[in-house]
C-alpha cells in the first residue's frame, strides 16, 4: 500500500512549479515591454521625408485638405463654388473657365470644385450667402462621370439631409442622340428641389449631337451674369485677364525630378467610381491596317501585359488611351510664343491662393507640357480667341480676333474651313516666330484643356489571351460633317504613327521586335458590357463599323469554351459597314464560324455596288422570326455597339417586331424592353 504523504508531497511539487512557470512567464512578457519602450532604438517617424520630392509633399498636404465643402469656402473666403462632374474634360474645363470669369467680370472669387473631393451631405454646410454651381456631364446610357458616381448615389439615397439654405443653378453636358440625354443633371436637380434647395435659373443643357456644346454654355453662361447683374446686383466690370497660376522658370532642378510625360491620375480609384487600373506603358507588340481603303480605316493593336501581372481585364472592358500631340503643332505653337529656347528649362507652377488647383503636374517643361498635357491639336473655343485679342501686337490681328470671338456666324465659318488650334489660328495672323510672346504664360496653361484619355472597346477575349490586350481605332481623311477639310483626331492620329513609322510601305502589319521601347501609356477600364454569366443563354450581337471589336473577343471567347467543352448558346451577329472593302475581321468571323456551328454571322453593306442599300437594323428585321424567338423563348442576351443613332433605330425595329409577333400593346413592349434593361439583358457600347 502506498503512503498517502508520498501523494501530498508530490501535489505540493506540482503547485510549486507551476507558480515558478507563471513567474518566468511574468519576467519575459516585463521584459520584452521594457526592452520594446526603454531599449530598442525607434524608427525615426520623419525618415521618409529625406526621400521625398518636394512636389510629393506638397500633394499630400493637399489632399489633407477638409472634405467639408462649407468648411473650405469661409476658410478660403469664396462667394461660390463649381461643382464639375466630368469625364472627358469638358465639364472640368467649363468650370475653371466659369472661375475665372466670375473674378474678372465681377469680382468674385469661385472655387472649382471636384465632386469626389468633398462629402456629398457637406453641401448642406454652404451658407446662404453663397452660390453653388454644378456642371455635370452625362456620357453612355445615362451614366454619371467616374467623379461624380458617389454623388449621384448618396442623392438616391439621401433621406435626411436637407439643402433649404443651397441656392444653385446648373448645366449639364450631353448628347441627343442618346435616349437618356443629360439625365445626371436632371437626377441632380430634381434631388436638390426635392431637399429644398432653391433653382435661381432653368437648367442649361448642352447637346453635342450637332457639336454646339460650346455654344450651348456660352449662353448659359451669359443668362448666369444676367442674373448676376440683375436679381442678385453684383456689379460687373469691364473684363481684365487676372492670372491665377505663376510659371517660374528654376534651373536648379534636376531632370529627376521633373514630370516629362507620364500621365498623372490617382493610382486607385476613388470610392464609387467606376474601376480603372493604374496608368502603365504597354509594349506594342503589333500593329495592323484592317483595310486597304485610305478614306476609311481602322488600326489594329496588340499591347502586351506581361511586365505587369497585375493589370488584369476582363472581356468587354475598355482601354483608356493617353495620347500626344504631333510635333508639327508643338512647332507651330512653340514658334508662335517665342519659346525655341526654352522648351527644356525647368518650370514650377503654382496656384496664386489657396484653393485654385494646378491641372498639369509640376515641375516640368514647355516640351511635356504641349506634348503630354495640354491638349494644343483641339478647336480654339470662340471665348479664347476673344480673350486673345487683348494681347494682339497689330490692330488688323485684333480686329480678326474681335470678330470671330464675337460673331457666331463669322467664327463658325472661319472653322469650317480650316483647322483651328490655338498655334495655327495665331500662325495665320501673324506668322513672324515670337509674334506672339506677349502672351502670359499662365494664360496658355489656364485656356488649354488637359489632355484626357480616349476610351476604345478591348477586341480580344481574357480568357483567350489573358496577356495580351487589343483594340480597333477607326480612321478617316475624310471631312467631318460641316467642314469642308478633314481635322484629323489627335488619338487616332497618334496610333496611326505608330503603325506607319515603323513598316514598311507594302506591309500591312508589322511585328514589334521583343526589345522594342514603343510603349502606349493606358489603362484598363472596367465595363457593364459582359457576357452572360452562363455560356449556354444564346447572344444576339448588332454592330456596325469599329462597333464590332467587342464582339470578336466576346465570340473568340466563346469559341474557345466550345473547344473545351462547355455547353454554349447560339451568337448570332450582325455586322454592318458601307461595302465589301470595309468588312473588318473578315478572315477572323470567317474562321469562327467554322470553328463554331453556334456562331452565325449576317453582313449589311449600305453602299455595296449595284445592290439595294441594306443597313444593319435591316438584317435584323428580316431575321424577326429567330430574333423574336431567341428572345421571348429562349432568354437571349441582346447586345448593340455602334452609333447611338443606329441603336435607337435596332430598338425601335426590335420592340415593333416583338410587339407584332406576341400581340402586344405599347405599354406592354414598354415594360418587356424595361425588363430586359434592369436584368442586364439588354446592354449597350454606343457613341454619338
Amino acid at each position: 500500500m502506498v503512503d498517502p504523504s508520498l501523494f501530498a508531497g508530490v501535489e505540493s511539487l506540482l503547485q510549486q512549479a507551476q507558480k515558478d512557470d507563471f513567474a518566468f512567464l511574468a519576467l519575459i512578457i516585463l521584459t520584452g515591454i521594457f526592452y520594446n519602450v526603454y531599449i530598442k532604438e525607434k524608427p525615426d517617424p520623419y525618415h521618409h521625408v529625406w526621400f521625398e520630392k518636394p512636389q510629393t509633399a506638397d500633394a499630400n498636404a493637399k489632399g489633407a485638405d477638409t472634405r467639408d465643402i462649407g468648411v473650405k469656402l469661409e476658410e478660403s473666403k469664396k462667394d461660390l463654388v463649381i461643382f464639375w462632374g466630368s469625364q472627358s474634360g469638358t465639364a472640368e474645363g467649363f468650370a475653371n473657365r466659369l472661375v475665372r470669369d466670375c473674378r474678372s467680370r465681377f469680382g468674385l472669387d469661385a472655387l472649382s470644385a471636384d465632386l469626389s473631393d468633398y462629402d456629398p451631405e457637406s453641401i448642406s454646410n454652404i451658407p446662404s450667402t453663397k452660390l453653388a454651381i454644378f456642371i455635370i456631364s452625362t456620357y453612355g446610357e445615362g451614366d454619371p462621370s467616374d467623379n461624380a458616381t458617389q454623388f449621384l448615389s448618396w442623392l438616391d439615397t439621401n433621406k435626411t439631409v436637407q439643402f433649404s439654405k443651397l441656392s444653385y443653378a446648373a448645366f449639364g453636358l450631353g448628347n441627343k442622340k442618346y435616349k437618356f440625354y443629360n439625365k445626371v443633371v436632371d437626377v441632380v436637380v430634381e434631388a436638390l428641389d426635392r431637399s429644398g434647395a432653391i433653382s435661381l435659373l432653368p437648367v442649361g443643357k448642352a447637346d453635342d449631337s450637332n457639336g454646339t456644346t460650346e455654344e450651348d454654355f456660352t449662353g448659359w453662361k451669359q443668362s448666369l451674369f444676367s442674373l448676376f447683374r440683375g436679381t442678385l446686383g453684383f456689379v460687373e466690370r469691364p473684363a481684365q485677364y487676372e492670372p491665377t497660376l505663376k510659371v517660374i522658370e528654376d534651373t536648379s532642378l534636376d531632370i529627376i525630378d521633373l514630370h516629362l510625360g507620364e500621365p498623372i491620375k490617382s493610382k486607385t480609384a476613388k470610392k464609387g467610381s467606376t474601376q480603372t487600373s493604374p496608368i502603365q506603358p504597354l509594349p506594342v507588340k503589333t500593329a495592323k491596317k484592317l483595310l486597304a481603303t485610305e478614306e476609311r480605316n481602322c488600326l489594329h493593336l496588340d499591347l502586351s501585359l506581361h511586365d505587369f501581372p497585375e493589370l488584369k481585364y476582363k472581356t468587354g472592358d475598355h482601354l483608356a488611351v493617353w495620347p500626344s500631340n504631333p510635333s508639327s503643332e508643338i512647332n507651330i505653337l512653340v514658334s508662335a510664343l517665342g519659346l525655341q529656347l526654352r522648351t527644356e528649362t525647368p518650370l514650377l507652377i503654382q496656384g496664386l491662393e489657396s484653393g485654385v488647383k494646378v491641372k498639369v503636374p509640376s515641375p516640368t517643361t514647355w516640351q511635356a507640357l504641349l506634348q503630354h498635357y495640354l491638349e494644343i491639336s483641339g478647336p480654339v473655343p470662340r471665348e479664347t480667341v476673344l480673350s486673345l485679342a487683348q494681347f494682339a501686337l497689330d490692330e488688323s490681328s485684333k480686329a480678326t480676333l474681335k470678330q470671330l470671338g464675337e460673331d457666331k456666324d463669322a467664327y463658325h465659318t472661319y472653322c469650317s474651313m480650316n483647322h483651328v488650334t490655338l498655334g495655327r489660328l495665331l500662325t495665320s495672323l501673324n506668322p513672324t516666330p515670337g509674334a506672339w510672346s506677349g502672351i502670359p504664360l499662365s494664360f496658355i496653361l489656364e485656356s488649354l484643356p488637359v489632355l484626357a484619355p480616349r476610351y476604345y472597346s478591348i477586341s480580344s477575349s481574357s480568357i483567350v489571351s489573358p496577356k495580351t490586350v487589343s483594340i480597333t481605332v477607326a480612321t478617316s481623311s475624310e471631312p467631318s460633317p460641316g467642314h469642308s477639310i478633314c481635322v484629323p483626331g489627335l488619338t487616332t492620329s497618334y496610333l496611326s504613327s505608330l503603325e506607319s513609322h515603323t513598316r514598311s510601305i507594302t506591309s500591312t502589319e508589322f511585328t514589334f521586335p521583343s526589345d522594342s521601347q514603343l510603349t502606349l501609356y493606358a489603362q484598363v477600364r472596367t465595363s457593364k458590357f459582359r457576357l452572360p454569366t452562363l455560356p449556354k443563354h444564346p447572344i444576339i450581337l448588332v454592330a456596325s463599323g469599329s462597333g464590332l471589336a467587342p464582339f470578336l473577343g466576346f465570340l473568340d471567347e466563346r469559341a474557345r469554351l466550345t473547344s473545351i467543352g462547355r455547353e454554349v448558346g447560339h451568337s448570332l451577329l450582325f455586322f454592318g459597314c458601307r461595302s465589301p472593302l470595309e468588312y473588318l475581321y473578315k478572315s477572323e468571323l470567317e474562321a469562327l464560324q467554322t470553328s463554331s456551328q453556334e456562331i452565325e454571322v449576317v453582313s449589311a453593306f449600305s453602299r455595296e455596288a449595284g445592290k439595294e442599300k441594306k443597313y444593319v437594323q435591316d438584317r435584323v428585321e428580316e431575321k424577326a422570326e429567330e430574333v423574336c424567338r431567341m428572345l421571348v423563348e429562349e432568354n437571349a442576351y441582346f447586345y448593340i455597339c455602334g452609333s447611338a443613332s443606329m441603336a435607337r433605330d435596332v430598338k425601335a425595329r426590335v420592340e415593333g417586331m416583338l410587339g407584332k409577333k406576341m400581340g402586344w400593346g405599347e405599354q406592354e413592349v414598354r415594360e418587356w424592353s424595361e425588363g430586359l434593361r434592369r436584368g442586364r439583358r439588354w446592354q449597350e457600347d454606343v457613341w454619338g
